[in-house]
């Protein structure tokens, strides 16, 4: 009895020593992927004078183009007789009509926050889980979208707000109170320091009603979602631009149409410089989004050939482009070299190349050897580094000398931050060198504060503020959480890219009223005070903008891998009816479940047999992201449920010991999960291997006819030896 009560309290000793290390572990992932959880919003369509602010340099107002990328603290103008259509990472659509003033206070994975000092804007939301937020910010209301669907905000010349809910249910937030406001409700709000309300319903559809239903039915005829994941914008666009077809070993590839014979993927557009990512591809081609943010580029049959992210796949990183950068690196000793003057180099990586970012922390952990071979190196593009630093186009300025073009395409690829400090001309968004001066937006407009709910994070600094960061970290871009202190240091204070208000100035006082007594409006309903939103922190008086930028919950293997990176071999068993063989390598998301499920659980001894039951289902708390990402396997959890439930009642305490044993026996079978799933690159082969699920199934009937075979006459008639057997099962995994 001895020998086995030391062998239980060793055994619960290192489960509660693993759970630690993996807790630390995912901590640490966290904090090297932190940056990465801010995302951007592509500007799919425009018509009219769009004006296009950098949070990075606010003072310059500069045309807004097709494909540039919005992130934190970016800004959009549109002028009179204008309209412009923002695609969100992950599905949304936001559109905005005339004389709109829109920034980004926020954009990350799971917080869209922006402001909306004047003009209309039309939202249509795909998905939104319990742990993510979407909030628009005028200025007298704060409103928080609740659940996926169609809603429309209007803000007129005096800052009030009108708020519609087609579809979904929303929460208006106004002068310390709040209202919620379900599908085929409208809510005004008047008065900018006591706000009343009055809830009405919804007018017909206007002309910029029409149009944005236009818009939605044009996405919602894409052909080209069956083979690409929904949470990739910009596929709208495949349709009209290209064609798909079936081939073998990728399984459903797209391929643009009517383009040049030597016409190659990263060659029709420029770089600009956008932290936390730096180097950023920005196409000049209309379809020029997903092709060059996810998935890779494979030459086939003489051309070239897009192979996606299976639409199987539920959650995709942004990429500020999919490429591998040559030359300057370390034993290098050509005549050229692109850190200080000469050429720049790259090509598109294909399905099978790995990837080594150049953004973030990632690259010190990157496994990638040296000795790997390139299917696409042989299609390097070469131009001057003046043009590439500069943001010139790329079509035009293509070095053709074969000496230079075959000296840089044997320089070794880059592993890290590229060693190219950007200017100020990297900043430029649009590639039209000649374009006309911006339209920039009336003071009135630009006074204006907007209240928030949710307290949004500081602005970026300036590019004059952290030029210097990026110089001594040598081409390396600069994270949010630098960005942020630098932000801080530089103004004093933690200020948003529009000054903010709180909604709730006293918390608990609340000055929001109806209107008066007969103002033609639905009954009014009583204002409860401001609470937080889905555990934000709330914008105070003391504090109306965060010091820290917002790095969301945690997703311990994407790190690993942030962008595609296909196995066309494995993606067949992965896809749906028509859906190419994609790799599951270009999925982070399915190697974050492997991960959050695997480290045993460290309970204390009377929680040991609820553990053997159910092992996968309690080890770590899983952040909400990787809780939604695992939605698809829900049915696992009745039957672990189910059988907590049946011990105490089916078999008497003495006997756990046993039963949990037994449980554990079969665990050597499929092998040690721990050395797999701390590795940093994860093959398709570990990806869905949850070897602590399989030890879930496979106990499963051992444990009913345990308990079959354990009534108190036999488990005292053989006592002896189900010890000797357990004994030998604690041994094998060891």
């Amino acid at each position: 009895m001895n020998k086995l009560s030391n062998a239980r309290t060793l055994w619960t000793l290192g489960s509660v020593l693993f759970g630690v290390f993996c807790s630390l572990a995912t901590a640490q992932v966290r904090d090297e992927s932190g940056e990465i959880y801010q995302t951007v919003a592509r500007i799919s369509y425009l018509s009219g004078d769009v004006s296009f602010s950098r949070g990075d340099d606010p003072d310059d107002w500069q045309p807004a183009d097709v494909n540039v990328p919005m992130t934190l603290g970016d800004r959009i103008y549109t002028g009179s007789r204008s309209r412009i259509e923002l695609q969100v990472h992950g599905g949304d659509f936001v559109r905005l009509g005339a004389r709109t003033d829109f920034a980004a206070l926020n954009l990350t994975e799971d917080t869209k926050q922006f402001s909306l000092r004047s003009g209309v804007a039309s939202i249509r939301i795909r998905r939104l889980s319990d742990s993510e937020i979407f909030e628009i910010d005028t200025p007298n209301a704060a409103v928080n979208f609740e659940r996926p669907g169609d809603y429309r905000v209007d803000v007129d010349e005096n800052g009030f707000t009108r708020v519609a809910v087609r579809a979904g249910s929303a929460t208006v937030a106004a002068g310390g109170g709040q209202i919620p406001l379900n599908a085929g409700e409208g809510m005004e709000i008047e008065g900018i320091d006591a706000p009343r309300y009055d809830i009405v319903a919804l007018a017909g559809p206007d002309g910029w009603d029409r149009w944005v239903n236009e818009r939605d039915d044009r996405q919602s005829r894409t052909r080209s979602y069956q083979y690409v994941s929904a949470d990739i914008v910009g596929v709208d666009d495949l349709d009209e631009y290209g064609r798909w077809e079936r081939v073998r070993d990728y399984g459903w590839v797209w391929s643009p149409t009517a383009v040049a014979v030597d016409w190659a993927p990263y060659r029709s557009g420029h770089w600009i410089w956008q932290d936390p990512w730096g180097w950023t591809w920005v196409s000049a081609e209309p379809w020029g989004w997903a092709p060059y943010h996810y998935g890779r580029w494979a030459r086939i049959s003489s051309r070239w050939c897009w192979v996606p992210v299976a639409p199987a796949v539920r959650y995709v990183r942004y990429s500020p482009a999919l490429v591998a950068f040559v030359g300057g690196g370390p034993g290098w000793s050509a005549s050229i070299s692109i850190g200080n003057g000469g050429f720049v180099g790259w090509f598109p990586l294909g399905p099978r190349d790995p990837f080594s970012p150049w953004w973030g922390d990632r690259y010190r952990y990157s496994s990638v050897g040296t000795n790997v071979t390139y299917v696409n190196r042989t299609y390097i593009t070469v131009v001057n580094r003046n043009v590439f630093v500069s943001g010139g186009v790329v079509t035009g300025n293509i070095v053709r000398d074969r000496t230079v073009v075959s000296q840089v395409a044997a320089a070794p690829v880059l592993r890290g931050p590229i060693p190219v400090v950007p200017t100020r001309s990297s900043l430029r968004v649009a590639g039209k060198a000649d374009a006309a001066a911006a339209l920039r937006p009336p003071e009135a407009i630009v006074s204006r504060a907007v209240v928030a709910r949710t307290a949004p994070p500081p602005a970026p600094p300036t590019f004059e503020a952290k030029l210097a960061v990026i110089s001594e970290n040598r081409g390396a871009p600069v994270a949010p959480a630098a960005a942020a202190r630098i932000s801080v240091e530089k103004r004093g204070r933690p200020q948003a890219v529009t000054d903010v208000r709180p909604v709730a100035p006293q918390p608990g006082r609340v000055t929001l009223s109806p209107r008066e007594a007969g103002s033609g409006g639905a009954a009014p309903r009583r204002a409860e005070p401001v609470t937080e939103f889905r555990g934000r922190p709330m914008a105070t008086s003391e504090k109306p903008v965060s010091a820290r930028p917002d790095t969301g919950p945690a997703e311990p293997v994407a790190p690993a891998m942030p962008a595609p990176q296909p196995r066309p071999d494995r993606g067949r068993e992965r896809s749906d009816v028509a859906t190419p063989p994609q790799p599951r390598s270009i999925e982070p998301a399915e190697r974050v479940r492997p991960q959050a499920p695997a480290p045993p659980a460290p309970p204390p001894p009377s929680l040991e047999r609820r553990r053997a039951d159910s092992p996968p289902e309690t080890p770590v708390p899983v952040p909400p992201d990787v809780e939604r990402q695992r939605q698809p396997r829900p049915a696992k959890l009745p039957p672990g449920l189910e059988r907590r439930r049946e011990p105490p009642a089916a078999a008497p305490a003495p006997p756990q010991p046993i039963i949990e044993r037994r449980r554990e026996k079969p665990t050597p079978a499929p092998g040690p999960p721990q050395t797999r799933e701390v590795r940093p690159e994860v093959r398709r082969e570990v990806a869905p291997p949850k070897p602590v699920e399989p030890q879930g199934e496979e106990a499963r009937q051992p444990v009913r006819r345990g308990r079959t075979v354990t009534p108190k006459p036999e488990n005292s008639k053989d006592k002896k030896n189900p010890k000797d057997k357990t004994d030998k099962g604690e041994k094998k995994p060891d």
